[in-house]
């Protein structure tokens, strides 16, 4: 049988119909919102740092950040799925725009202590839960689905220069100079963001069909609704388990990473935020590569090698830590991890009907990044009972270890499950 037109290289005149300036008003938001973000990647791991160096406590940190994922994401479809969606991203940057506010204040009057850092890190996730899930929903009705790979390719690659390759090593200055400046920068480029995105002009209230008023339809019976439908496509299901697993994964390296990169790699502020650009420099040249080359890959094999890719780099900085080794390894999981997220993505934006999208995504979402505060915690719990009886160093390398081991083992099961007829009949059945 025929692969379905979805699955096929679009034709040139569909791959170069533009954008359009919708496009480049999200993707400037974007921008100034992610470069905020790369600068809050050195600071609040750092800043926690300076408070306590259990590593238990800096991974709650991060946990905290990302616990909303797990408790709040499925509200967050269901709302998205109900208002318009434009509007719901104004409201939630300007939710964190205030949050940031408030604690660079607490920052500079030295009474930021552990427990306003953990609550503050919990307050911006809740909004970059709805921030972030209902961007994707949104991006679908600002550009041609003929160009969805085009367009987040390119967004990928403009979120990762501003966050990693810009963001963190201005951040690692900032932070040398003072906290409370990185904190204040990052607040007022979140309210720039936040009014980079009142210029986008449209309805992107999503209609429900065969419902004349949407607005009636219960909460509970649209949550019920997206996650049903998630649960019974056999494929999205199986991909949602497999990214939370392997957000699993790189989320324990994630927990510990700051104190790995001082007590094993001997970095400060400024090495650290450098480290983190390593990863950007991949995913930039991937977003770049990407939406030409996955058309020409079998897709299933993509999957399986980005998976291969990030094991095996995982497990050699456990085994062999070194700061050119993490930087030359980063630049590869970089590069892969633009393929998996531009085919999952551009794929779920293509199979999902519109208005379950919102829905839908974030049930998957909380499913693969809901895994994320999990694996930060454990990390923490790891590197805490093992520095006792193996050392320091050998502590905080052990969730890179267990990292990589997940990481390989999620191959055999994405060459398994995942395969490209499987991808190519859902493409099909979308029509």
């Amino acid at each position: 049988m025929a692969a379905p037109d979805e699955a096929r290289p679009p034709p040139p005149a569909a791959r170069d119909a533009p954008l359009g300036p919708g496009y480049r008003r999200l993707l400037a938001s974007s921008a100034l919102g992610n470069l905020g973000d790369g600068i809050a990647l050195v600071a609040l791991p750092w800043y926690a740092s300076t408070l306590t160096d259990d590593p238990l406590a800096v991974a709650a940190v991060g946990a905290a950040a990302r616990l909303p994922w797990l408790l709040f994401a499925l509200i967050a479809g269901v709302v998205g799925d109900r208002v318009d969606r434009r509007r719901l991203m104004v409201f939630s940057g300007g939710g964190k725009a205030l949050v940031l506010a408030a604690l660079t204040a607490l920052v500079a009057l030295d009474a930021a202590g552990l427990p306003v850092v953990l609550v503050a890190a919990l307050l911006v996730g809740v909004c970059d839960v709805c921030f972030d899930n209902t961007a994707q929903a949104l991006l679908p009705s600002v550009v041609p689905h003929s160009r969805l790979e085009r367009a987040n390719g390119t967004l990928w690659s403009v979120e990762e220069v501003m966050s990693r390759f810009v963001g963190a090593p201005v951040a690692g200055v900032l932070v040398g100079l003072s906290m409370t400046l990185a904190f204040g920068t990052q607040t007022a480029l979140t309210a720039c963001a936040v009014l980079a995105l009142l210029t986008l002009r449209g309805d992107f209230r999503p209609e429900r069909p065969g419902s004349a008023d949407g607005d009636r339809v219960p909460l509970s019976h649209m949550l019920a609704e997206g996650v049903r439908w998630l649960w019974r496509h056999r494929l999205l299901r199986t991909l949602a388990l497999v990214l939370a697993l392997s957000n699993l994964a790189a989320a324990m390296n994630g927990a510990v990473l700051v104190l790995f990169a001082q007590d094993v790699l001997g970095l400060g502020a400024r090495g650290f935020g450098l480290l983190l650009g390593a990863v950007s420099v991949g995913m930039v040249i991937g977003a770049q590569v990407m939406p030409w080359l996955l058309p020409r890959l079998p897709p299933g094999a993509t999957l399986a090698a980005v998976l291969g890719v990030q094991g095996a780099a995982f497990t050699a900085i456990a085994l062999a830590p070194s700061a050119t080794l993490f930087a030359l390894l980063w630049i590869m999981v970089g590069f892969s991890t633009v393929a998996w997220n531009v085919l999952t993505v551009s794929l779920r934006q293509r199979v999902v009907p519109h208005h379950l999208l919102s829905r839908v995504l974030s049930a998957y979402r909380t499913l693969g990044w809901g895994a994320v505060p999990v694996g930060m915690a454990s990390a923490g719990a790891v590197a805490a009972v093992l520095e006792p009886v193996w050392g320091r160093q050998a502590a905080l390398s052990a969730p890179f270890l267990i990292a990589g081991l997940i990481s390989l083992a999620l191959v055999g099961v994405c060459a398994r499950h995942l395969t490209s007829a499987r991808i190519r009949a859902a493409l099909a059945a979308a029509g």
